[in-house]
């Protein structure tokens, strides 16, 4: 009991002596938590070695997939957005909504041709890179690549301009080192090439600011209106007649006419001076006589312009033929509805004037779409001897022609380069009007969209424009309730020779005023129609109406002061100054002049009058915005064409480059310095040290076999196969079946080697059958060796020195 108490005591003693030794509890955790952490490392470690061996040798890498993914768009894109904006024109439409994308297509092509320039060369190396090898391995018998053209292409010498140079003389070239070559220049040419050939130019364009309405503009302004034709019927003739007879009494033809517009081949031939176009000189006999539609006129003036904006004006012009007639054609009695007629006698002078048709009504519709008139104008003088003999008037009965259209024309604009558009034969439809142009009634009108036929707007007027009637009629009798302004040709006549010309005022005014206001009346205040014409003064020199009227003035002048005027005297003079303006239509040249002088007057006074009668309300408006600055590339088809092939040529070799990699499984993605290494390792000759070159040993790899293929070392019997061949056999068809042969039995009995000179083929399907082979072990590595001459190792010991030199590529 003693022995067994000690021993309970001494238990005890041992259990609280173990106790007092244990560690503390802290300490315990901590050592435990070290080493969970320690084993935790190990099985990282070992399972990321698990994963790595768990990769098959051979296998299809995803880098050159991946990077081609990248390149290629920057490639294809940038170009297709610069030839579909170069070719394109929707960024000038008119709502403004293009603008936007097409500047972002130019950005982003400028923007991918930036980042295509810095990734093509780094990008197609690459991909070289991995062609090449796919390139060193051994897939048809008839491959041919020594070791120094291995080491040229594992160097990138496609890239190092020198090694090109030197290639052919030192062994080192090879075909796949140039065509890398060139597919490397393709690239690097292809960007600075573009940026030669492409040129952009600063154009501007509509955007949503530019659009007059509806888009809270802030960029278009409104310089100028136009009648609409709905309004041009209501205008009073007597507003139309005042002004023109005001305006060809003071008219000079060497003054620019603000509403003159020349057509553009005269603007071409006074491109120097295209002011000139606009003097009426330069339309007088020999000058621009001939072009009967050298200008026309427009309430719009002719140094307006739209900007970004297309907008249409109407515009009329007038041609005029004049031909002498016998007296018996003059057409006895004048035809028409309401034809204008006068007839004057005079001692010693007969004048009958004829204009056939209605000289109250509107010669056109209210339709958009051009409209052509034909005025017709009768004149006949008949004077006495003596009265011929003073004012050079000869007897003579002519017949003019005015040829008038109308119709709209579209103003000078960034898109028509600032030229005026043509006459246009019809108005354009409702979607060309909304998409293309910017025309816009006016407020009256809702600003609505013109159309060929508009409802009327200006009901307002009471019937008049202006609304206030003319008081006195001065032209019309006072009975007449409403009537039109008639055509340009009419107008003239009535103007010329009708109320209150001043061939009239001679005839009829002449007993109610006293010799001396008569001639001051007519002579000094300017009433002589063209006085201030310069052609007609030079021309016609001291006949014209203004130097017999001053003469005239003189003698009454002088009789009055002292001596005694015959009435007869006086009424001479009259008659003469009266023949003297009557006889410039006697030449047909003179007479077309002073009626292409009268139409112009006439057709500017129908269209500024009623302008200015509706405006701001009735009359359409015209607005003109600076627009928004665009780099529109320009290519022409050379450079299209040399451009597409480059960019064309590429794709190729790329296409071609992608075939080659993706042809077969790689053991290894890129040569890298361990790859090299490795080969050099295992070449039958022994390279030189570090620091030294050995220029006899370099030049020895040009005869060492550079491809690497599959090897299982001296085998000469065929087991799994039944067959037995000798390797050494000398045919070609023999060698090659047999590595063949070879490969698959390597395979089959687990010995498969990469050997620098094997060979062994590595096709697709044996690289299949390689990799499932190597799956199967734990593991089984594959190791370059050399088949030139004793292999550095035949088993698959992980220690050995061949394992060292390749595990799992």
């Amino acid at each position: 009991m003693a022995i067994g108490a000690d021993s309970g005591q001494a238990s005890q003693a041992e259990r609280a002596e173990g106790r007092d030794s244990a560690p503390e509890p802290t300490l315990y955790m901590e050592a435990s938590t070290t080493e969970t952490e320690t084993k935790t490392k190990i099985k990282t470690k070992t399972d990321r070695k698990t994963r790595m061996l768990s990769k098959p040798t051979f296998r299809h890498r995803r880098t050159p997939i991946c990077l081609l993914t990248l390149y290629i768009p920057t490639l294809i894109v940038p170009w297709v957005l610069i030839v579909v904006t170069s070719r394109s024109t929707t960024f000038l439409n008119q709502t403004g909504n293009a603008y936007v994308s097409s500047a972002a297509a130019v950005l982003a092509a400028r923007l991918l041709s930036s980042i295509n320039g810095v990734l093509a060369v780094p990008i197609i190396s690459t991909l070289l890179a991995h062609a090449a090898v796919v390139y060193a391995m051994r897939r048809r018998h008839d491959q041919k690549l020594t070791v120094q053209q291995l080491f040229a292409l594992a160097d990138k010498g496609w890239t190092d301009i020198p090694l090109l140079f030197k290639a052919r003389s030192n062994g080192k070239s090879s075909r796949f080192l140039w065509l890398a070559a060139i597919l490397i220049l393709l690239g690097v040419i292809l960007q600075p090439l573009m940026s030669v050939l492409v040129s952009f130019e600063t154009i501007t364009v509509p955007s949503a600011l530019d659009i007059p309405l509806g888009h809270g503009s802030s960029s278009a302004s409104i310089i100028g209106y136009d009648p609409e034709p709905t309004d041009m019927p209501f205008l009073q003739p007597d507003t139309v007649l005042r002004d023109v007879l005001g305006r060809l009494t003071t008219f000079s033809d060497l003054e620019p006419q603000p509403n003159l517009w020349p057509s553009n081949a005269i603007l071409k031939s006074l491109k120097s001076q295209p002011l000139m176009g606009q003097a009426f000189l330069a339309y007088s006999p020999g000058g621009f006589d001939a072009h009967n539609d050298g200008f026309f006129v427009s309430a719009v003036n002719s140094n307006t312009n739209t900007g970004v904006l297309r907008e249409h004006a109407l515009r009329l012009n007038s041609s005029i033929q004049c031909e002498q007639i016998a007296r018996s054609s003059f057409p006895s009695p004048c035809p028409g509805d309401e034809p204008f007629r006068t007839q004057v006698t005079r001692p010693g002078l007969e004048l009958s004037v004829c204009a056939p048709g209605n000289a109250s009504q509107f010669p056109f519709t209210v339709s958009r779409n051009r409209q052509d008139i034909v005025e017709e104008l009768f004149i006949d003088l008949h004077v006495s001897s003596d009265i011929k003999r003073d004012s050079l008037a000869n007897n003579f009965t002519v017949h003019c022609t005015a040829s008038t259209s109308r119709g709209y024309f579209e103003l000078p604009n960034e898109q028509n380069k600032y030229a005026a558009g043509p006459l246009l034969d019809a108005w354009p439809s409702p979607q060309y009007i909304s998409n293309s142009t910017n025309d816009y009634r006016g407020v009256a009108a809702d600003y609505a969209r013109p159309s060929v036929e508009d409802p009327e707007t200006s009901a307002l007027s009471g019937g008049y424009l202006p609304s206030s009637h003319s008081a006195g009629h001065p032209f019309y009798p006072a009975d007449i309730e409403h009537s039109s302004t008639p055509g340009p040709l009419m107008v003239s006549a009535e103007v010329l020779f009708g109320n209150y010309s001043f061939v009239q005022f001679l005839a009829d005014n002449i007993t109610e005023m006293t010799p001396l206001q008569t001639y001051a009346s007519v002579c000094e205040h300017g009433s002589i129609p063209f006085s201030q014409t310069g052609f007609f003064v030079a021309t016609v020199g001291d006949y014209v109406p203004l130097r017999q009227c001053y003469d005239a003035a003189g003698n009454v002048r002088s009789a009055v002061n002292g001596s005694y005027l015959d009435p007869e005297d006086l009424d001479r003079y009259l008659t003469i100054i009266l023949a003297s303006h009557v006889g410039i239509f006697n030449s047909t040249d003179l007479a077309e002049y002073a009626f292409r002088i009268s139409t112009f007057v006439a057709n500017r006074a129908v269209l500024i009058n009623t302008v200015s009668a509706v405006q701001p309300f009735g009359a359409r408006p015209i607005y003109s915005s600076p627009g928004t600055v665009f780099q529109r590339p320009i290519i022409n088809i050379a450079s299209l064409v040399v451009i597409t092939v480059l960019i064309a040529l590429q794709l190729l070799g790329l296409g071609l480059l992608t075939r080659l990699i993706y042809s077969v499984p790689t053991w290894a993605s890129v040569f890298d310095a361990l790859r090299v290494a490795q080969i050099g390792k295992v070449l039958p000759i022994q390279l030189p040290s570090v620091g030294h070159t050995q220029p006899e040993q370099e030049e020895q790899l040009a005869d060492i076999d550079g491809l690497i293929g599959i090897d299982g070392g001296h085998i000469s019997e065929k087991e799994n196969h039944g067959v037995v061949e000798d390797d050494r056999v000398a045919e070609e068809d023999t060698q090659t079946r047999n590595a063949i042969l070879d490969s698959e039995w390597i395979i089959d009995r687990n010995q498969a080697h990469l050997a620098l000179g094997g060979t062994g083929l590595i096709t697709g399907e044996i690289a299949k059958q390689l990799a499932k082979a190597a799956k199967s072990l734990e593991p089984t590595p594959i190791v370059i060796t050399s088949s030139l001459g004793q292999p550095r190792s035949k088993t698959n010991n992980h220690s050995s020195e061949g394992d060292r030199l390749l595990k799992y590529a």
